[in-house]
């Protein structure tokens, strides 16, 4: 190590250099890094949606959803696969195991449902689950006389163009009524004289779908393409279109003699309103998935500001929300709190050191090793996220610790000499500690290797933060073997006069020595105090409510409703703009909008959801909004059969990791009807209890539904069902008969033979029917009805049929806590034969990461007493520096429990770096009293403690302090790090006096006496 450094110190200018170059490649690689709020990675999850029409949910399931299911089923490495099915819609959920990878899973998934025969008009899409599927922002056309189907040319023709020139935009969808269509209004009174039927004018109309190929004609050096029958080529052609009567005489009429040929908007399914305007078409805006999403809404913003100077009179852009915002000031609170925790580690420093170059060059490690930091995460491919920052910081108390103690070993001597005395001195003495500081880098980042490792949603969000810290770390030991001895050796050099002591320091230093002699002389006060810690540790551990993750404020807040059951998706978007009316009324909301018959995350629903998205005012409080929002649309609309409030990012992350409800009860059976009844009384029991926040059981329905079947009479004369759904369908809906082309927009044409206007229940007098060999009549004559008023929407689970029931705890209680009411509820319930039931939701995942976070925390002692044992050369150090480690969790679950936040995944993450951070304590101890003597006995140890003390209480106090940012919070972007701070800060506290006190107790009590 000594002819190391001596060479080091040889070629100091050419190292200075070196860093210099690495600062400015960190510059580089900073700038380059994607931003957002969460790792782009894809969940082991792949979304499979097939839409036709409305097709009856029995022939999805017979034709669409089970065929899939069977298939999906049968793909290698999946676990779970999860269907709904309702009218015209299956969504298919596929979840996977990590022996094979996302895309891999995707790619044989996809190849094995390509072989499944489905419905000519079915259209299926494949979605591997990543964060970058949904919108980072969604903007709004506008306009107080103009329909959203009015506007969609605007859309496709001006702004979809120029927003996908945007670099990194992935996708731009527009979400309204739709594309408008040209209404051919057959007049029943007209075809009855004229003796037409419906089937003649649609297939009149199909008939001109050309231009038809008829070959190809060569005359003398030309070559002619032969076509026939080319389509109309406008409206009026269409109108103008000959029909003809048939009969010996050959009559024609034109088209319009027998109907109104118009253009108008489609009948609404889909439907949506922003707050304060008429008319609205939203446009949703997805970044791809290693794009920097800051920079490609910097760019959407600047084509959305372009685009409004040409848009037609009467129509305007206006933004719904950008979580690009969020993104910024997320990433802007996490380095607002690195900041101030380097100021306030900073100032530690200089109250130890009182030198102010010391302590400064104590701290330029800091940007050097994040710049080496960046650098590795940009060659890795990842980006600057929540998760890999709060790994970056986490790892800033490590950086320092590196820099505080090798340049106090350095530079603690104040011997006189010359100036190459001095720096011999100091790199003899950085040489004493680097190895030791080296061991112990090494041991951290083992410690945080199995973080990687990690399954399922809490694997996926914290590996790229466990990468960070480990990178972090690696990088800041290699600065502190090159850089860090440079600096100690320049200022060792420097022959300043040593600062004068401070007397209350030095009595602290007395009373210290007092206190630890006479506890090495009664050493088994360590081995029962650290019983009574560990006791206290579990005891606290048990009364602390859990959580899958942290509570965090985004600003932005999902509304999914629903309506009673069989409404039209008119009457929901009316709702809609009522619920967006109460929430515009309120101060703290920014915008507000409402999409019905499509829900966050699934292009199509039933006509009666609904979802609402609310973006608040950057100081507004987004939990208290919440429920004085909801109050108000329960107190407005009772009637609604559903109502919830998410935060947005919360709701497209249980989207993305299947978990929709923090505690779900499952219910599984072979008979729906069985398990509807089994469900509702199980959910009666759980509301009945009164020891939940909300017990909801959402039984889904297509609808009602009108079953029509032909009467015998109007069968002998030929009217077949698929006849009779035709005519039904010209009704009500209208029979697709083609399609005009109006410049580069397509106008689909839909035939119709009454304005029925919608169905009311019952049978419209009005609709006609006929009969292939018979006159008209109404449709009463022809058919019988038969009403069903909600027909279920059917969903599986492994092929097996299940209900869920969703349960919402009390803020104050843990998602274990509840879980374990549940399940002893759940067992005082009788259970129907073929009946069971079981606890799902995010408690699922909840405990799937508490136990493998158990398990990573086990590892780590375990890790920690090999690698200290074999630096140390005994076992007996080794083990009292574990325990005088683990003595820490008290400190951690004493710290979440007198702030009241629940211990989650990040508390957990917490205890491992105060682990990694704490033992670093007792191999400084101990290897200095080996120094001493090998092995060190009772007198040596104390020495070292005692030597150890005041870098010892540097690198705590500048840990802890260093933390408080985080732990307080600056903002909102520091919500899901404010529990591993806590857990931290507490942690350090508690294992500062059990490094300096307890370890070397339990070193002499785990020694043997010598003899007399």
């Amino acid at each position: 190590m000594r002819a190391y450094l001596e060479a080091l110190w040889a070629n100091r200018y050419t190292t200075a250099l070196v860093a210099v170059l690495v600062l400015a490649a960190g510059i580089v690689a900073f700038k380059a890094l994607p931003r957002s709020v969460f790792p782009n990675v894809n969940f082991p999850r792949i979304s499979v949606l097939v839409s036709d029409g409305y097709l009856p949910v029995h022939v999805m399931l017979v034709r669409v959803t089970e065929p899939l299911e069977q298939a999906a089923k049968g793909v290698p490495n999946v676990t779970l696969v999860r269907s709904t099915t309702s009218n015209g819609l299956s969504k298919i959920h596929v979840f996977f195991n990590s022996a094979i990878t996302p895309n891999d899973a995707y790619l044989l998934l996809e190849a094995r449902l390509g072989q499944v025969a489905l419905p000519p008009g079915a259209h299926m899409s494949v979605r591997l689950m990543m964060p970058s599927i949904y919108p980072f922002a969604e903007y709004a056309l506008v306009s107080q006389t103009r329909t959203s189907s009015a506007m969609m040319p605007t859309y496709a023709f001006t702004v979809k163009p120029r927003l996908l020139d945007v670099p990194g935009v992935y996708t731009v969808a527009s979400i309204g009524r739709g594309w408008p269509q040209v209404h051919v209004d057959l007049s029943l009174r007209r075809l009855i004289s004229h003796h037409l039927g419906l089937a003649r004018v649609v297939a009149l109309l199909r008939a001109h779908q050309g231009p038809y190929f008829g070959g190809v004609a060569a005359d003398f050096h030309d070559s002619f393409l032969l076509t026939a029958a080319g389509r109309p080529a406008s409206v009026a052609a269409l109108a103008r279109l000959p029909v003809p009567l048939g009969g010996a005489r050959g009559a024609v009429v034109p088209l319009s003699a027998l109907a109104r040929v118009s253009v108008g908007p489609p009948p609404r399914v889909r439907g949506s309103a922003v707050a304060h305007h008429a008319h609205s078409l939203l446009i949703e805006v997805a970044a791809q998935a290693s794009a920097n999403v800051e920079g490609v809404a910097r760019g959407v913003a600047g084509a959305i500001a372009s685009l409004r100077k040409g848009l037609p009179h009467g129509m305007r852009l206006v933004r719904d929300y950008d979580l690009s915002r969020l993104i910024a000031a997320s990433l802007r609170d996490v380095w607002m709190a690195l900041f101030l925790g380097t100021v306030i580690t900073f100032a530690v420093l200089l109250a130890f050191l009182r030198r102010f170059d010391t302590a400064l060059a104590t701290l330029i490690v800091v940007p050097l090793s994040l710049a080496g930091t960046f650098v590795i995460l940009h060659i890795l491919h990842l980006g600057l996220n929540i998760m890999t920052l709060g790994g970056i910081t986490a790892a800033i108390g490590a950086l320092v610790d590196h820099a505080i103690v090798v340049i106090e070993q350095a530079t603690h001597s104040h011997a006189p000499g010359t100036m190459a005395e001095r720096r011999s001195r100091a790199l003899r003495a950085a040489g004493e500690v680097l190895p030791m500081m080296t061991f112990a880098t090494l041991t951290s980042a083992l410690v945080f290797v199995p973080l990687i490792l990690l399954t399922g949603t809490i694997g996926i969000l914290f590996r790229q933060m466990a990468i960070a810290l480990v990178t972090a770390l690696v990088v800041s030991q290699a600065v502190a073997l090159s850089v860090t001895p440079l600096l100690a050796t320049y200022l060792a050099g420097r022959g300043r006069l040593p600062p004068k002591a401070w007397r209350p320091a030095r009595r602290a230093r007395v009373a210290y020595a007092r206190v630890l002699r006479r506890g090495l002389k009664r050493p088994m006060v360590g081995v029962f105090a650290s019983l009574a810690i560990l006791a206290c540790a579990y005891g606290i551990f048990r009364m602390l409510p859990t959580a899958f993750l942290p509570a965090w404020d985004e600003g932005v807040i999902a509304v999914p409703f629903r309506t009673a059951v069989g409404s039209s998706a008119s009457q929901t978007l009316a709702i809609g703009r009522g619920l967006v009316a109460i929430a515009a009324r309120d101060p703290a909301v920014a915008t507000a909008s409402v999409v019905v018959g499509q829900s966050l995350g699934n292009p199509r629903a039933t006509p009666n959801k609904g979802d609402l998205v609310i973006t608040l005012k950057p100081q507004a409080q987004t939990v208290p909004t919440m429920r004085v929002l909801g109050a108000r649309f329960r107190a407005a609309y009772p009637s609604l059969s559903m109502l919830k409030l998410h935060q947005l990012l919360v709701t497209q992350l249980g989207n993305l990791s299947g978990a929709h409800s923090p505690l779900d009860v499952e219910v599984f059976g072979h008979s729906a009807t069985a398990l509807a009844v089994y469900a509702g009384r199980l959910k009666a029991r759980l509301a009945a209890s009164h020891r939940f926040a909300n017990v909801s059981f959402p039984t889904s329905s297509a609808g009602p539904e009108i079953a029509l079947t032909p009467r015998t009479r109007a069968q002998l004369r030929g009217l077949t069902p698929p006849l009779l759904g035709e005519q039904i369908l010209a009704g009500y809906w209208g029979v697709p008969a083609g399609y005009l082309l109006h410049g580069a927009q397509i106008l689909p044409i839909a035939v119709s033979t009454s304005p029925a206007g919608g169905i009311t229940g019952r049978l419209d007098p009005r609709l006609f029917v006929h009969a292939p060999h018979g006159p008209y009549a109404p449709l009463a004559a022809f058919a019988r009805a038969r009403m069903r008023r909600s027909v279920p929407v059917i969903t599986h689970q492994n092929l097996v049929p299940f209900a869920d029931i969703e349960i919402r705890p009390h803020r104050a209680m843990g998602l274990s806590q509840a879980a374990a009411v549940a399940r002893s509820l759940i067992a005082k319930t009788p259970l129907p034969h073929g009946i069971t039931a079981r606890i799902a939701g995010y408690y699922k995942e909840q405990a799937k990461s508490f136990a493998q976070m158990e398990i990573t925390l086990v590892f780590a002692l375990l890790v920690l007493l090999v690698l200290v044992g074999y630096q140390l050369r005994t076992q007996r150090a080794a083990l009292a520096v574990l325990v005088a480690t683990a003595l820490s969790t008290l400190g951690s679950l004493a710290a979440l429990w007198l702030r009241g936040i629940p211990l989650d995944s990040t508390s957990f993450l917490g205890l491992l770096l105060v682990f990694a951070i704490a033992v670093n304590n007792g191999i400084l101890i101990f290897g200095q009293a080996r120094h001493y003597r090998s092995p060190p006995g009772r007198i040596e140890v104390e020495l070292a403690a005692r030597r150890r003390l005041r870098p010892i209480l540097m690198t705590m106090a500048a840990d802890v302090l260093g933390f408080l940012p985080l732990a307080v919070g600056v903002g909102h972007g520091t919500d899901l790090l404010k529990p591993l701070a806590t857990a931290v800060m507490g942690g350090l506290v508690l294992a500062l006096g059990a490094s300096l006190f307890i370890g070397p107790m339990l070193y002499v009590a785990f020694s043997r006496r010598p003899r007399p």
